[in-house]
């Protein structure tokens, strides 16, 4: 009876959870196969280099959304709830300005690429459609997550998905490095096209007060954005300035397998987002602090469990499937960063749940940037003290004092008396 009146009581939530969730696994579990026999077909070395190639077009991708998605879905929310018309025409908006800045960025690659990206300059040039693609995607995925279109979402990238990997597998199978990229253009370009195609709030309006208005909380949440990188990919373009070629590829692999088990808490905090937009406009921050806690002790309890079983499983797990990667650098590199997987954890729900909706990202910003600058400096100096090993110790002390650091702010922010806070719409204001 106490878990009916739970489910009752949460309904909604468990409801848009369980198609959230099979959206994103769909999208991002291909994208793991896909990675997977990558791992499989291709040479360590290759592997490393298909890894070091979406870590320059992940920063290209950075200045085409700059911020753009994450804040769609905050503004879309927050027009539904007022029955606002701006609703109609904020993805076309949005869509368009990604476009232009997709096609600046791809111009300058194309124009000076070739002398600072040498050999690998012909394999980016193939990448650049999922330069315009990938944060096309993300823009449309916003819209569907804040009219809370989770099924419709889910049935639409479950079926891309597998006709995708479908063709990733023989692609990848013939043509090697060559097909692994087209197969990243492909699955993007299926999944743009459907999502667009069933997205009946596309008209064909370009609104620029409204560009205006998201604009100025994508700036701060695209400020972040290229500073989280600074925690993560710019760690592959280092290992690649001192030829840690093949330790690119271990940390791919490790990667992947920590997003799709971060995935599940980014799905349960973009699930939550919009009650926090609705308590934040209505004022109400005990009931955000109540879920803060709850969702807090949630994290810290399910992290070290996991944490646990994959420091026992994951090596076997290893050895049986990819034996070429079982060995003592890998298991290494692995046991580092899963001291760090209960603070990602706790990030992905506290970010995409509490922080951003509620309209916090300025201090995201401030506080990630400052430790990504940091995470540089230190990748740096550890790399020539420890060799490789010392990019993967920094990452883990930088990036997990910066989750704490954020998460002390926004609990003493909730904690205060309501008036304290300024208005969600002065938030906004940068």
């Amino acid at each position: 009876m106490k878990y009916k009146k739970i489910y009752k009581k949460h309904k909604p939530t468990f409801y848009n959870f369980f198609w959230r969730s099979l959206q994103i696994f769909s999208k991002h579990g291909v994208g793991f196969f896909i990675f997977f026999i990558s791992a499989k077909y291709l040479t360590p070395e290759v592997f490393g280099t298909l890894n070091f190639l979406m870590a320059i077009i992940a920063l290209l991708m950075l200045f085409c959304d700059f911020g753009l998605s994450m804040a769609i879905s905050k503004f879309v929310t927050e027009y539904n709830t007022k029955g606002s018309e701006k609703i109609n025409s904020i993805l076309f908006s949005a869509s368009v300005t990604s476009l232009a800045i997709s096609a600046v960025i791809s111009a300058l690659v194309l124009i000076a690429g070739k002398s600072v990206l040498k050999e690998n300059y012909r394999y980016v040039t193939f990448l650049l459609p999922y330069l315009f693609l990938m944060p096309l995607t993300s823009i449309v995925d916003g819209v569907y997550r804040g009219l809370k279109q989770f099924k419709s979402l889910a049935l639409i990238t479950s079926l891309v998905g597998v006709f995708s990997l479908a063709i990733s597998f023989v692609l990848i199978s013939r043509f090697y490095l060559v097909g692994a990229i087209a197969s990243q253009n492909i699955l993007y370009l299926l999944l743009a096209v459907s999502l667009f195609a069933f997205q009946k709030t596309l008209k064909p309006r370009f609104d620029k007060a409204v560009l205006k208005e998201v604009a100025k909380y994508a700036f701060v949440l695209g400020i972040s954005s290229v500073a989280y990188f600074l925690y993560t990919k710019i760690d592959i373009l280092i290992l690649k300035q001192f030829g840690y070629i093949v330790e690119i590829g271990y940390y791919g692999i490790i990667n992947k397998l920590f997003m799709l088990i971060v995935f599940p808490f980014i799905i349960l905090g973009q699930v939550i987002a919009p009650n926090t937009t609705a308590y934040i406009t209505l004022k109400d921050f005990a009931e955000i602090k109540r879920k803060f806690k709850r969702y807090l002790i949630l994290c810290i309890t399910l992290g070290l469990a996991i944490t646990i079983f994959l420091y026992f499983a994951l090596p076997v797990l290893l050895k049986t499937f990819l034996p070429e990667y079982h060995t003592a650098e890998f298991v290494l590199i692995l046991n580092i960063m899963l001291a760090l997987l209960t603070f990602k954890l706790w990030g992905a729900i506290h970010t995409q749940g509490f922080i951003i909706p509620a309209g916090f990202g300025k201090i995201t910003a401030i506080v990630t940037s400052i430790g990504g600058i940091l995470n540089v400096i230190f990748d740096y100096v550890f790399i020539n003290l420890l060799g490789f090993v010392g990019v993967f110790w920094v990452t883990l002390v930088i990036h997990s004092l910066n989750i704490v650091a954020i998460t002390i702010y926004f609990y003493l922010k909730i904690k205060s008396p309501p008036d304290t806070l300024k208005p969600l719409a002065e938030q906004f204001q940068c």
